[in-house]
């Protein structure tokens, strides 16, 4: 028992906490501001067409009810592209950060000095702990935490509220 309490108490276990929960407010105040994700009516496409790359399907509207509409997809598509490198970004900084915690310190999270012979294990280890605090803890977080809309400053609802009205009036003056 006391082992136990002593490896939850041990840094590993923190960092890895401390550092997905601090990527997961870092990705919930990037979302509002740089993210604006526009609303879609249901009706909006007149006809779906799937298409692959590679291994990958996805269906795509081909046909909209109108230019309205037809930016409002392109945007949110563009939104969508934007969120995959908003994670790659942070899968990347979180096993930066974690190299950089082995090459200063390495008994905190590698368990022996750092040293060109061991590089790829230390490289291997900050990946792991980068998909972890980068991807994993980010989502567990988010699936018990209730929405951000519910405890983010008002500020920040109030920014993403005016980015996607500045953009609505960017489309209605486009389509017309």
């Amino acid at each position: 028992m006391n082992s136990l309490i002593t490896y939850l108490l041990s840094f590993r276990l923190l960092y890895l906490i401390g550092g997905g929960f601090l990527f997961y407010l870092v990705s919930v105040f990037i979302d509002p501001i740089f993210i604006p994700v526009l609303p879609m009516p249901e009706d909006f496409c007149q006809k779906w067409v799937e298409t692959r790359s590679g291994y990958q399907r996805q269906t795509e509207c081909v046909e909209f009810r109108g230019k309205p509409d037809e930016l409002k997809y392109r945007h949110n598509r563009k939104m969508e592209a934007r969120q995959a490198n908003k994670m790659m970004g942070l899968f990347i900084a979180a096993s930066a950060i974690t190299f950089l915690l082995m090459l200063l310190n390495p008994p905190l999270l590698f368990g022996s000095q750092v040293s060109i012979e061991n590089y790829q294990g230390a490289i291997a280890t900050a990946i792991f702990f980068g998909v972890i605090i980068g991807f994993v803890l980010p989502t567990i977080f988010q699936i018990l935490l209730p929405p951000p809309e519910h405890w983010m400053p008002l500020e920040l609802l109030d920014i993403r509220t005016a980015r996607v009205e500045f953009i609505l009036k960017k489309i209605t003056k486009l389509s017309k």
